[in-house]
Order: structure tokens, then sequence, then C-alpha cells
């Protein structure tokens, strides 16, 4: 599982170096329990087992605006008073004595990002960026938000002088204080790139022998090894794996691309492509409701998110042509291949069709258009025994294809 290009292991790993503990493999008391599905820093693991003081404890993530976007679709994490209790951490310090619950806090810093009112009730969208999560990776859509915390992370724990400097050596450089300016002097480059001198890149990170192709545009976004970004193309707030590829006038924005992924003439928000999944052009993934939060299937129920803004994913290998529409929330299982209906694509050409005439496609076969046709107004109006709420759903339509069962 990558979590901004980085296996969830190495993740783990720091928490264990940057706490100060000793992984083991069988239960020595005392000890800190942790799920192997966790993602969170060292120093908030070591704040919880501080408050623990030697008691059995569970640890509680406190009110936050992190613990509102991300615990939704957390199985074993229960709401209480101050804030989410993650029922897998626990401090084991023996005996028999019922846990005590220890909050931690996020120490998060909250930006509230300006957004029409009319997606969705609300001038703003909270944009948390947490010092020290807590979560665990159960479901594609953590995958998302691990990666905007990780993001966070890195952000949070510059050092004031170092950013200060960092600060005055990008304004030394371009000689400006125009925001963009300075942003594209924030970039850290790899070795070995081929970026066309109109390419804009803002404030990423750019791996080694990446392809960056005519005016494309990157911005806060992580590439990775060897990726491709091709003309025109569009990048923002997205990480893309080793050897990646984004088509030529391809939008991606809070997406996470795993490595050899291929996304295709398409515009994509807040969606995870899996390691080897190839999608083309004109399929496009929903990803907003007007009225209520996107839900997501969970352990055979559909749990909501809390979130008005989400995408979709696809399983490692997936192959999706062109001309397909993904609902906001559901993701396609590893291997499927998704084609359009055949009968929506002309596949039969008659030789003795009339030149110069109107064309089109009649179950996957190219037809003259029977001009002398009552239109559907006429044919309602001349016909008396059509009710005039019943017009529409006489006529014939396609069944909608089975999907997963939604409770509302």
């Amino acid at each position: 599982m990558l979590i901004q290009n980085r296996p969830l292991r190495d993740w783990q790993a720091d928490l264990v170096r940057d706490g100060g503990f000793d992984l083991v493999t069988e239960r020595q008391r005392p000890c800190l329990v942790v799920p192997d599905t966790l993602f969170a820093t060292g120093d908030v693991m070591r704040r919880f087992v501080d408050g623990a003081a030697s008691r059995n404890a569970v640890l509680v993530l406190k009110e936050s605006a992190f613990g509102r976007n991300t615990t939704a679709v957390q199985p074993g994490v229960v709401r209480v008073p101050e804030g989410w209790r993650f029922e897998a951490i626990r401090y084991d310090a023996g005996g028999d004595e019922p846990p005590v619950d220890v909050v931690v806090d996020p120490l998060e810093h909250v930006q509230s990002l300006a957004v029409p009112s009319a997606y969705t009730g609300s001038d703003t969208i909270e944009l948390a960026m947490p010092r020290d999560p807590v979560m665990t990776i159960h479901h594609w859509v953590h995958i998302l938000w691990a990666t905007q915390a990780a993001g966070a992370i890195e952000l949070r724990r510059i050092p004031i002088w170092k950013a200060i400097f960092i600060g005055i050596w990008a304004f030394l450089r371009c000689l400006s204080l125009n925001k963009w300016k300075l942003l594209g002097k924030l970039n850290r480059m790899g070795r070995h790139c081929d970026i066309h001198p109109t390419a804009i890149i803002e404030g990423s990170t750019i791996g080694d022998g990446v392809t960056i192709g005519p005016f494309a545009r990157v911005l806060f976004s992580r590439v990775g090894d060897g990726a491709t970004i091709m003309a025109g193309a569009q990048v923002e707030a997205t990480t893309l794996g080793e050897r990646s590829v984004v088509c030529q006038q391809t939008v991606l924005r809070g997406c996470v691309l795993y490595p050899e992924a291929i996304g295709g003439q398409h515009v994509m928000q807040m969606c995870v492509l899996g390691r080897g999944v190839v999608t083309t052009l004109a399929s496009y993934s929903i990803d907003l409701d007007f009225e209520k939060p996107i839900r997501v299937p969970l352990d055979g129920q559909m749990v909501s998110t809390g979130q008005r803004f989400l995408g979709s994913a696809f399983g490692h290998g997936v192959r999706v042509g062109t001309g397909t529409w993904m609902s906001h929330g559901r993701m396609i299982p590893n291997g499927y291949f998704v084609v359009r209906d055949p009968s929506d694509v002309i596949q039969k050409i008659p030789s003795d069709l009339p030149a110069g005439q109107p064309l089109s496609n009649h179950g996957g076969s190219l037809a003259q258009v029977d001009r002398g046709a009552p239109r559907l107004a006429e044919t309602a109006t001349s016909s008396p025994r059509v009710a005039a709420g019943d017009r529409l759903d006489s006529l014939e339509r396609p069944k909608p294809p089975k999907e997963i069962p939604d409770p509302d």
C-alpha cells in the first residue's frame, strides 16, 4: 500500500523510530498495541503512551477537522464527546483494570477554502493540515486522505528558521513577491528530467527521469521516477507513481496514481488509480453530490463519508474503454475490463448508404436518419391515449445496471 509513493510499512518504521519504540512480534507487557493498518506519527504515539501514565489506555483522537474528515469510514472507531476512540490502539500496562481514554491532539492547522455555495450549500470547505495524524487504512478513500495528511506532515515539520531561509532563497532567485513566481522556485527537481520550457511547475516534487510536455502544469504535486506528463495536461495536488502516464489534455486534481497507471484524456478529481490501470478518452468519474454526503461500500454496507466531493477508484490492472461514466464513491475491482455497450458503438457500416445524407447509429449499425418520423412532441399531442405524465415513461429505455443497494 502506497502513501505518497512510500509503502505503509516505511511510514510505520518511521513511527517506531521517531517514537523511540522497539517492534516486537509477541506481546510483552507493558507495550503499545497498534493495528498493522495504522498510519500515524511517532510523536503522537509517544504522547499517547506518556498520557497513559502506566495505566491500561485506549487512544482518543481529539475533536478536529481532520477527525471529521477521515473517521467516517474507519471500522472500530467510536464517536465520543472528546472526539473519536480508536479501539485497536491501546496501551497494555498489564492487569485487569479497564482502560482509560487518553486524548491526543493531531496539532492541525485548518485552512478554509472558498467555494461557490451552489455546490454544497456552504461557502467554504475545511482543509485540515495535521502535524500528527492518526488513522487506519481500511478503504480506498483512506489512501486519498492519508496522502493528503502525508503532505501536511512534511509541510508542518519544516522548522520556522528553515522555512524563512527557503522563502528568502526563492525570492533572491526570482526577485519578485508574486506568489506564483515564488512557487516556481520552491520545486524539488530530480535528475535527468526532460521538461519543456513552456511547462509550468509550482510547489512540486519531481522525481528522476520525469518527462513533462509543452504547456503542461504541475501544482502542489509529487511525481514519481520515470513518470510522463504529456502536452497540455494539468496535475494539481496529485501523487503520480513511478512510470505512470498522464495523457495530453488530461486534468487530475487530488488524485493518487499507482506505478504504471495511465490517465487518458479526461477529467478526474479525488480518484485512486491502481497499479497498471488504463483509462481512455472521455471516461469520467462523477465527483460531486449536490444534496448529501457521498456513500461508499464498506464491508457489505453503504457508509457515509461525510463529504460531498469524492471520485471513485480503479483497482490494479483495470482497463476502462472510451465514453464510460463512473458513479462517485464506487470502485471497480482488480482486473476488470470495462467497455461501452456494443450497441452504442458503430460497428456495421453498409456500403449502399446515400452520400451527403444524415446517418446515425441504430443498435451498432450505421443507418440513414428517417426525417419523416414524427417528433416526440408531435406524437404526444396527436395521441389522446397518452397521458401527459406518461409520455416520457412510455418510451423504451435500457434497463439500468445492477449496483450495490443503497438504503437511502
